[in-house]
């Protein structure tokens, strides 16, 4: 009976933690080895996950905009808010950081990354 008890509360947090949890999607449009193409949609509150960008080269297209926090791995540096409208593009340099729809809109992006040098 003890063990069941225990299975039933570990089912139950388990539960509450993965629905807690709102990833955004990623969608491969071209990959080769000189250029990744993505569209990755972020509905409210869905974040990426920590992940490392490591082409210099990256430019973001906004098809869908709307309010996003940058956040660094570096807990040394600060996170930054951006609120970017729909077809602004805008260049980030590589990093390692995690992104976080902050607003209350979906937000759809086409990000090109060159492979180069």
């Amino acid at each position: 009976m003890k063990i069941i008890f225990i299975a039933i509360i570990l089912l139950v947090f388990s539960a509450s933690n993965i629905a807690g949890e709102v990833r955004g999607k990623k969608e491969i449009l071209l990959n080769n080895s000189d250029v990744e193409v993505v569209r990755l949609t972020y509905p409210a509150g869905a974040e990426s996950g920590m992940h490392t960008h490591k082409h210099p080269n990256r430019v973001v297209y906004f098809v869908k905009g709307g309010k996003l926090a940058l956040i660094p791995k570096d807990k040394q540096q600060q996170a930054k808010s951006i609120n970017v409208s729909d077809g602004k593009t805008i260049f980030l340099p590589a990093t390692t950081h995690n992104v976080k729809n902050i607003g209350d809109t979906e937000i759809v992006i086409v990000e090109t990354e060159i492979k180069g040098n």
